[in-house]
């Protein structure tokens, strides 16, 4: 017999079927709209890279129904293959938005599913940002409680739970009653997966992982409207996927102030291009050599002590023999740093991943942890950074939070200048127009979004 008691999903269920746009505080709003134009950003930038190149010349070559815009293709294609092509192209540099609490990047999941669906359904940009919103707001909260846990097992969060923010948000698209929407995001929940070996080999196929919850997303809302029926203890049940897939689950508070603090205002943005363990790292190293005047060629060794998540992911490789596992290096990347002085999209590639003079610098750059950075992860991802100067000069620097964090925010007009330069390759025109409309997607129409999007193609 069923329990009288709302479970998880319910609750979440519940929750988004009784809200609209109006109950959006204004900063929300905002914030929204930013990270939506971060993320066309990177998606955009992302078609460089040759896993989503891979997969948008599979998809496109395949027939179905036009609905949704695939970025960098001139025509429409089912909105399921556009979530999962999107979502691959927006994953595919590491520069998309995070929740460092719950180890996660939502809207890589969320946005590209929830754009291609409401194109699909002619919406407007006002139900696109309420659906955003919604969609962060399950992954972040779900994502704080089985963290770092979840983790530790060796999942990709992204993966594992960008399937319920996408289905929530294209849920709420599709404006399901509760039960449909219980039974959606119970479907998605089945779906969830990623594992984190892709750290050690095969990285380019990382953004599978949200480009697969991107599509799952779609798919679970399409089953429910028709009547399937999802697990409605598909979190907490003894088969589910709590008890599958962590060893601990911190379930206090995890409606704690729903509806009032909206975890979207704490999602962070990336400045660089690598994974975001690595970001303390490159931020005190360029402000070291900026504050002392020091040259590439001045740099002997390099020390960083952080805490043990950093060096799992990011510390194991000293010489990447791929862009992509450049991305997962301490030593390769903030090497890359010192060497241009940033480390932006455009860096990852295979001749700057064989420059003999960063591979040098890199064999000479040691990350250790240590107990004050172990302690304070996730309230603080820092790092501090040692530089040995080759006339024996030591310079030191302590980076509790990278820049883009919400204590170390990211103005909107660092979010502008990001996506400029993510979108170089397209006349300032095309951009321009993209830009304008996503700063003001609350008066406009998904379409006039998608349109500007369009322009975009080959």
């Amino acid at each position: 017999m069923r329990q009288t008691q709302d479970t998880i999903l319910e609750q979440f269920a519940a929750f988004f079927c009784q809200m609209k746009f109006e109950d959006l505080p204004q900063p929300v709003v905002q914030k929204t709209k930013m990270l939506t134009l971060d993320l066309l950003g990177v998606t955009i930038a992302g078609l460089k890279m040759e896993f989503p190149r891979i997969t948008k010349d599979y998809l496109t070559s395949l027939k179905g129904i036009e609905e949704a815009t695939l970025f960098g293709h001139e025509g429409k294609v089912p909105a399921i293959h556009a979530a999962l092509a999107n979502g691959i192209s927006a994953h595919a540099l590491d520069m998309d938005d995070g929740y460092r609490y719950g180890g996660v990047h939502a809207g890589v999941a969320v946005i590209p599913a929830a754009l291609a669906y409401a194109e699909s359904k002619q919406l407007s940009g006002k139900e696109l940002i309420l659906a955003i919103a919604m969609g962060y707001e399950i992954i972040n909260r779900i994502a704080k409680a089985m963290n770092p846990s979840h983790l530790n097992r060796g999942f990709h969060t992204t993966g594992t739970l960008g399937v319920l923010g996408a289905a929530a948000a294209c849920g709420v698209l599709a404006g399901l009653n509760k039960e449909q929407m219980t039974s959606a995001l119970g479907i998605s929940a089945l779906q969830g997966a990623g594992l984190l070996e892709i750290l050690h080999d095969g990285s380019m196929v990382k953004p599978l992982h949200p480009g697969k919850a991107a599509m799952a997303g779609i798919l679970s809302v399409e089953m429910a409207k028709r009547g399937a029926k999802g697990p409605v203890t598909a979190l907490e049940g003894p088969k589910g996927l709590f008890n599958a897939m962590a060893d601990e689950v911190k379930l206090d508070g995890l409606f704690d102030n729903l509806g009032v603090e909206f975890y979207i205002m704490d999602q962070y943005i990336k400045l660089h291009a690598a994974c975001r363990h690595i970001h303390a790292s490159i931020d005190g190293l360029l402000s070291i050599m900026t504050d002392n005047e020091l040259q590439f060629s001045d740099i002997a060794d390099v020390s960083v002590t952080t805490y043990p998540v950093a060096t799992s992911f990011c510390g194991s490789t000293v010489l990447p023999d791929t862009a992509e596992g450049a991305k997962f290096s301490i030593a390769y990347s903030t090497a890359m740093a010192a060497f241009y002085g940033d480390v932006s999209e455009d860096r990852y590639a295979p001749s700057i991943v064989d420059h003999p003079e960063i591979q040098a610098l890199a064999l000479n750059i040691r990350a250790t942890t240590n107990d004050r950075w172990t302690a304070s992860y996730p309230r603080e991802r820092g790092a501090t950074i040692l530089v040995n100067s080759k006339v024996g000069q030591s310079f030191s620097v302590d980076v509790p939070l990278a820049k883009g964090e919400p204590e170390n925010p990211a103005s909107d007009a660092d979010f502008i200048a990001k996506f400029k330069q993510n979108s170089t390759q397209y006349s300032d025109a095309i951009t321009t127009k993209v830009l304008d409309v996503t700063l003001a997607l609350d008066q406009h129409s998904v379409e006039d979004l998608t349109k500007a999007l369009s322009k975009l193609a080959p």
